[in-house]
């Protein structure tokens, strides 16, 4: 190849004994037609920055097959070498996916850490108890002692139990009881469950003190739990059939 003076005259001889032109050096290459027209017609002011042309004479090079050097070497002779910036490096991709921030990443660990911490200590202090009455477990009952030991479950020991206004102590798993001394006749228990800065949970139990009779009567309700995800139920009513002792 004789020695040329200018980009132009290199590119133009190379393209001619090649018969390539714009059009297919662009489709060839990738490179929009407009920069290949320029860097063909030495407009290197309608070029971009200095990183963009060398990625763009690299291609064409490749595809007249020529070295690349020679085409660097007098496109920085003919121009000032546009830069994107002070160390000439290519501008980042606005559209590329941006790397987290590890603090970023450290304080979300956290936030989820401390969350699943404080969910188990916030149920302990809203919501509502639930209450299950172990003894008696139905809603009304006789019995033929003067005393009767009422026993019952909190799902959450840090709950409080109140029978008829008066507080109950709690076992570390739940457990509670109380010796209650009957009058003759009704005694009607209101077994209360409460939760700091929660709900209240209530059941009730009747139990009829008759000195006379042997054995309880069953309600036709069935054993039943209180909480937060039903009412109280309510007694039902039974009938009771008492046989008296003819005289003599």
């Amino acid at each position: 190849m004789p020695e040329l003076k200018s980009l132009k005259e290199i590119l133009k001889e190379e393209m001619r004994s090649k018969n390539m032109t714009v059009a297919k050096i662009a489709e060839a290459t990738g490179i929009a037609p407009m920069y290949v027209q320029a860097l063909v017609d030495s407009n290197l002011d309608q070029l971009p920055a200095a990183p963009y042309v060398r990625g763009y004479l690299e291609k064409i090079a490749e595809v007249l097959g020529i070295d690349f050097t020679v085409l660097w070497r007098y496109y920085a002779k003919e121009t000032d070498m546009k830069r994107s910036g002070d160390r000439d490096e290519l501008p980042g991709n606005r559209f590329a996916a941006r790397p987290i921030r590890k603090a970023l990443t450290l304080w979300i660990l956290a936030g989820v850490i401390v969350l699943i911490i404080l969910v188990p200590v916030i149920t302990n202090f809203f919501g509502k108890p639930t209450l299950d009455i172990i003894q008696p477990s139905q809603n009304t009952t006789i019995v033929a002692s003067s005393e009767y030991t009422i026993q019952g479950k909190l799902e959450n020991p840090n709950d409080r139990v109140f029978i008829n206004g008066t507080e109950l102590p709690v076992t570390a798993d739940g457990h509670f009881q109380t010796q209650q001394v009957l009058d003759p006749g009704a005694n009607s228990f209101a077994i209360t469950a409460k939760r700091f800065l929660g709900g209240t949970s209530q059941m009730d139990r009747t139990i009829f003190f008759n000195a006379t009779s042997s054995a309880t009567v069953p309600d036709t309700q069935p054993h039943a739990t209180s909480s937060s995800h039903g009412a109280t139920q309510s007694p039902a009513t039974s009938s009771v059939t008492s046989s008296s002792t003819p005289s003599h």
